[in-house]
């Protein structure tokens, strides 16, 4: 059976390894849905695209599917949601729903119920906890809220809204979701078409977005951001009954995506006198991140990785150790605005400039923690087999050589070396333990190896990360 990830025995979740294998949930799926079992459809490829599990309680688990119409050929794609919790939870919250006004995808019914299994399945854009998200796929209602916002879009009188193409960019179910939709307006006699891009983020009521908005603002609005010398996507409007956040697209694609056609080392340098500017803006009313946050995901990571082998407990203890053992004698540093999740993936180039994005974990704390989580992201990128050693380096050392030389608090030493180590636990390792077991052609086992070794490296001395 091909496993999709190391799950342990859990008595009130006894289907825990039946739904993480996609052996069995693939006849599953076409025994049980209508579409395929009536031969309409195709399933292709399927995978795990997110997991979540809490012991005792509950898993949910997404689907990906890439399926195939029988009669055209085409192919498409489809999130399928599974909730499975303990005590028949699901059952009743599925005899519940079943009957609300759910949006209905092309193929796939909105929500159903797999009894072998004690699963509810969520067709995607439908949700159990993100309730607006369909809106923001249902062309008339959408088409309706954005006109009511033209003169926010700048659009000139006298243009019409003609069609919205919505596409998602990113889905966290039952958290969060951002969507991208290309607005077509009809234009008026001798005048050219106007097409808009916008973006649009989705919360579950459990955040209140209202204030994301509000600091998108004070950001668009910081002197580095109106000096021009950092672009941000300009916030547009906040809707209160869907929880969501609507932003202008900027016309850039993300610096992971260009390292074969960038100077990624002078380009380093320039990330990081921007991020130093960035953090020396005046941003009321940030949210503190608490002092021993990074350090709080490490041990998450350590318990997860020693219940999976013990190959990994003697350097997982001396690592955690040592950020224990120093965090109380680290530089003093005071805190500032921070981005929070800073790496190239939340990089953008636009218009020649450096824009950074996603701003969900933009929080006050201790600036050096921006720097580690870039460098750390840096010397996972070679294990990636997407940048050489040699240019690792070189990108990591003209980031921290810029960034201290804009930044009045310079780089503490101490500091990077603690923050990086961190990351690369905290959430490089955690990254590809979360894919460790499933069909890749990388060996995540063993990046998890030299994430390990690097940091014991880095903690003891052996591995300089600045000359």
């Amino acid at each position: 059976m091909t496993r999709i990830a190391t799950l342990p025995e859990d008595n009130k979740l006894p289907l825990l390894r039946v739904v993480t294998d996609l052996g069995v949930m693939r006849e599953t799926l076409q025994r049980e849905l209508p579409a395929f079992s009536s031969g309409r459809l195709q399933l292709g490829h399927l995978n795990i695209k997110q997991l979540d599990y809490k012991p005792g309680k509950r898993c949910c688990v997404c689907y990906n599917l890439r399926v195939k119409e029988s009669d055209s050929g085409n192919e498409t794609r489809q999130l399928l949601l599974g909730v499975v919790e303990a005590n028949g939870a699901a059952e009743a919250k599925y005899l519940k729903e079943k009957n609300g006004g759910l949006f209905q995808p092309s193929f796939f019914p909105a929500i159903h119920w797999l009894p072998d299994l004690n699963m509810m399945l969520w067709a995607f854009p439908n949700d159990p906890k993100i309730k607006g998200l369909p809106r923001l796929f249902d062309h008339e209602s959408l088409k309706k809220l954005l006109q009511q916002s033209l003169e926010t879009l700048n659009i000139e009188p006298g243009f019409a809204l003609r069609e919205v193409d919505t596409t998602l960019v990113k889905y966290v179910p039952q958290r969060r979701c951002t969507l991208r939709h290309v607005l077509k307006f009809e234009k008026p006699v001798d005048a050219d078409a106007a097409e808009v891009v916008i973006y649009s983020k989705i919360h579950s009521p459990k955040k209140d977005n209202q204030p994301s908005f509000k600091l998108l603002q004070d950001v668009w609005n910081s002197p580095v951001c109106r000096s021009g010398r950092l672009l941000v996507p300009e916030p547009l409007f906040f809707d209160r009954d869907l929880n969501a956040i609507f932003q202008r697209g900027l016309h850039g694609r993300n610096l992971d995506e260009l390292l074969y056609e960038i100077d990624l080392t002078d380009m380093a340098g320039k990330i990081g006198a921007t991020l130093a500017a960035l953090q020396q803006s005046s941003l009321p009313g940030l949210a503190r991140r608490a002092p021993d946050y990074e350090l709080q995901d490490c041990v998450a990571v350590k318990k997860r990785l020693s219940d999976i082998s013990r190959v990994y407990e003697t350097r997982l203890a001396y690592v955690d150790a040592e950020l224990r053992k120093r965090q109380p004698h680290l530089t003093a540093v005071g805190q500032t605005p921070i981005h929070g999740a800073f790496r190239l993936t939340q990089l953008l180039l636009a218009e020649g400039k450096i824009a950074f994005i996603d701003f969900d974990d933009f929080s006050l704390g201790n600036p050096i923690s921006d720097v580690g989580s870039f460098v750390a992201h840096l010397l996972y990128l070679p294990m990636k087999g997407v940048l050489s050693e040699a240019q690792s380096l070189a990108a990591l050392r003209q980031f921290c050589h810029a960034y201290r030389e804009h930044a009045p608090w310079s780089l503490p030493g101490d500091l990077l070396n603690w923050y990086t180590t961190a990351y690369l636990i905290g959430r490089e390792a955690k990254k590809c333990q979360d894919k460790t077991n499933q069909v890749s052609k990388r060996d995540y086992e063993g990046m998890i190896d030299k994430l390990l070794d690097l940091a014991a490296a880095i903690l003891s001395g052996r591995f300089r990360l600045l000359k």
